[in-house]
C-alpha cells in the first residue's frame, strides 16, 4: 500500500461550521437528544483534520486496477479493504454471498491497429470474458449492420467465416456533445425532485432486473452465433461519443467460449474505419487492413473455493444493549468493468462508505445501533450476486417472501453507486413516512449542500434486493457532473476523474446520516411487504 496520503480537504468553513442549527417544524421527529449535535461537529473535526477517501478510492482504482467480479484484482482490493476497515477498529471479514458460475478472467495484452491504407492505433477494449485470439488476426474487416438476433446471423452463411466483423452502423452525430459534459442539480432541480408525488419506476426489483437480463440473453445469443458461423473477431461502435463504453448488456461470469474475441470501439475510430471501407467499394480507394490480438488469463474453478463469491463486511458496534442487535446499513458496490480502474463506478462509493465509518471511529461516536458497511461483489451485471445473496442469507427471499429472523433487526439501508459528484439528499424508494425523519437528519448538513429528500425511485444498484423484501432502502441525491456522460462504463473510468472535495461532502453526510439513523428512538418507517413473485414470472 503506497505511503502517500491524497488529502484535499474541504475549507475550514464548510467542514468545521457550527452545528447548531434551526430546530425542525412541530410535526417532524423530535431528535435523539443533544448528542447528535455534538458527534457530527466531531464528525467535521475529522473530515476538516485529514479526510482518507481519495486516498482510498485511488488506491481501489488505480492500484488494484478494474475489478472484474471473479477476477484476482477483486480478491486482492477486497482483502486489503477488509484489513483497511480492520484498522479503523471495525470488526471486519470477507462473506460468502454464494456460488460464481463460470471463469476468472483478466485481460493480459490487447492491440486493434489499423495497419492499411496507413497505420493508426485504434482506441478499443476488449470486452469482458471475451475468448482470446490464436495470435494476430489480419485481414479487410466486413460490416454487418441487420444482425439484431441470433437468427439473423444463418442469412450470411459462410460468407463471415474467418472475417472480422464490425457488428453494427457506426452512430451519427451527437448533438449532445453540445450540452455542458458535466452539472450540478441546480436550485430548481432539486425543488422539483422534492415536489415530485409519484416516485416512477423502477417500481420493484423484478422490474428493475428484467429488462437486463433480457438484453443480455439476446446478445449473448447473437454471440454465440457469430462463434458458430466462424467469425474471427467482432468490432462493435462505442455507445458513448466521449469514451469507450464497455459495460453494457455484458452477461456475469458467462460461458462464452462460443463466442468470438470481441472489442468495443471509440466512434471516431470504429467510423475511420467504416469510411474506408464505403470509399473503397465506391471510389476504389484502398481497402482498409485492421490487425488486432487479445490475450486473456482465464481460470476455470477446480473447486467450490475458486468459485465461490464475496462481499467485504465490517461493522461498527452498537452501544445500548437493548438496541444493539438492530442494524443500519451502507453499501457500495465493489466490482467494476475492465476498460478503467472502476473509479467513479464505484470505487467512489466503496471508499465513501469506508470513510464514513472511519469518521465515526476518528469522531468516537457511539451508535446505538450497529452501523454496518457492506461492499459488494457481482453488481454490475445487473443480478446484483453480492447484494441479493446477502439479502437471502440475512433477510429474506425476495421470490418466495420467506423472511429470516435478522429482517425485523434492520431500520435501514442507504446504497451509494452514483459517481464522484457530492450528496444533495436522499431518494426514498417511495417511503413518504421516512421523509420527516431525514429531513430532521439533513437539517444539520444544509450548509453542505444536503437538503432534497424526494419520494423518487431509483434503479440499477443494490439498494433493490433491500427494498424487494421490504427494508428501508434509500440512495443518495449526488450531482450528476460528467457521470453518465463521460466516466459511467468506460475507459475514462479512473482516479483523475475523481472530485476529491465532493467525496469528502458525500462521507461526511453519509456519516451523519448513519449516526442519526442508528440513534432514533425506533426504527425507521417501512413500506408494505411486497408480496412474492410468481413463479416463471419474467425478469
Amino acid at each position: 500500500m503506497p505511503s502517500r496520503r491524497f488529502v484535499a480537504p474541504l475549507s475550514a468553513a464548510l467542514l468545521a461550521a457550527g452545528a447548531a442549527r434551526a430546530q425542525p417544524a412541530a410535526a417532524q421527529p423530535a431528535a435523539p437528544g443533544g448528542d447528535d449535535a455534538a458527534v457530527i461537529a466531531r464528525l467535521r473535526d475529522a473530515g476538516a483534520a485529514g479526510s482518507q477517501v481519495l486516498r482510498t478510492a485511488t488506491i481501489l482504482s488505480d492500484v488494484f486496477g478494474p475489478r472484474l467480479a471473479g477476477s484476482p484484482n477483486y480478491r486482492a482490493a477486497a482483502e486489503w479493504a477488509r484489513r483497511e476497515l480492520a484498522s479503523y477498529g471495525l470488526a471486519a471479514h470477507l462473506e460468502a454471498w454464494g456460488t460464481r458460475a463460470g471463469r476468472s478472467w483478466a485481460p493480459t495484452h490487447h492491440s486493434v491497429e489499423l495497419v492499411a491504407p496507413y497505420y493508426a492505433r485504434l482506441v478499443a477494449y476488449p470486452k469482458a470474458w471475451s475468448p482470446p485470439t490464436a495470435g494476430i488476426v489480419r485481414g479487410t474487416p466486413v460490416l454487418v449492420t441487420d444482425v439484431r438476433a441470433d437468427t439473423d446471423v444463418a442469412r450470411y452463411g459462410d460468407r463471415l467465416r474467418g472475417r472480422i466483423v464490425l457488428l453494427g452502423a457506426p452512430p451519427g452525430p451527437d448533438t449532445s456533445a453540445l450540452r455542458p459534459l458535466a452539472h450540478r442539480w441546480d436550485a430548481r432541480e432539486l425543488d422539483s425532485l422534492a415536489r415530485l408525488s409519484d416516485p416512477g419506476s423502477p417500481r420493484d426489483y423484478w422490474e428493475d432486473a428484467g429488462g437486463y437480463a433480457e438484453g443480455v440473453r439476446r446478445r449473448n445469443a447473437v454471440s454465440i452465433a457469430l462463434g458458430r458461423a466462424g467469425v474471427a473477431a467482432v468490432l462493435e461502435p462505442s455507445a458513448s461519443p466521449y469514451a469507450v463504453l464497455v459495460g453494457s448488456f455484458q452477461a456475469y461470469d458467462s460461458d462464452v467460449s462460443g463466442a468470438p474475441p470481441s472489442f468495443r470501439v471509440a466512434r471516431g475510430d470504429y467510423t475511420r474505419v467504416v469510411n474506408l471501407l464505403r470509399l473503397a467499394a465506391a471510389a476504389g480507394q484502398p481497402a482498409p487492413v485492421v490487425a488486432l490480438d487479445l490475450a486473456t488469463a482465464s481460470v476455470a474453478p477446480r473447486t467450490r473455493a475458486d468459485s465461490t463469491g464475496y462481499d467485504v463486511i465490517a461493522e461498527l458496534p452498537g452501544s445500548d444493549p437493548a438496541t444493539s442487535g438492530e442494524v443500519v446499513m451502507v453499501g457500495a458496490h465493489f466490482d467494476s468493468w475492465t476498460a478503467g480502474t472502476g473509479a467513479t463506478d464505484n470505487a467512489a462509493g466503496a471508499a465513501v462508505a469506508m470513510e464514513a465509518l472511519r469518521l465515526l471511529h476518528v469522531a468516537g461516536a457511539r451508535p446505538r445501533r450497529t452501523i454496518r458497511v457492506a461492499l459488494w461483489d457481482g453488481e454490475e451485471h445487473e443480478d446484483y450476486f453480492g447484494s441479493l445473496g446477502y439479502v437471502r442469507r440475512h433477510f429474506g427471499d425476495p421470490e418466495t417472501m420467506q423472511l429470516r429472523p435478522e429482517h425485523g433487526s434492520i431500520s435501514a439501508y442507504f446504497n451509494f453507486d452514483h459517481g464522484t459528484g457530492r450528496v444533495r439528499g436522499v431518494r426514498l424508494q417511495g417511503n413518504a413516512a421516512a421523509r420527516p425523519f431525514l429531513e430532521r437528519m439533513l437539517a444539520p448538513l444544509a450548509d453542505l449542500g444536503a437538503t432534497t429528500v424526494t419520494l423518487a425511485n431509483a434503479g440499477s444498484t443494490d439498494h433493490m434486493p433491500f427494498a424487494a423484501v421490504g427494508v428501508p432502502a434509500f440512495t443518495f441525491v449526488q450531482d450528476p457532473l460528467h457521470y453518465e456522460a463521460l466516466t459511467h462504463h468506460t475507459n475514462a473510468d479512473v482516479a483523475a476523474n475523481l472530485l476529491p472535495a465532493d467525496l469528502q461532502q458525500a462521507a461526511l453526510v453519509t456519516a451523519a446520516v448513519l449516526y442519526q439513523t442508528a440513534n432514533l428512538p425506533g426504527k425507521l418507517p417501512r413500506l408494505p411487504l411486497p408480496p412474492p413473485h410468481a413463479p416463471n414470472a419474467s425478469r
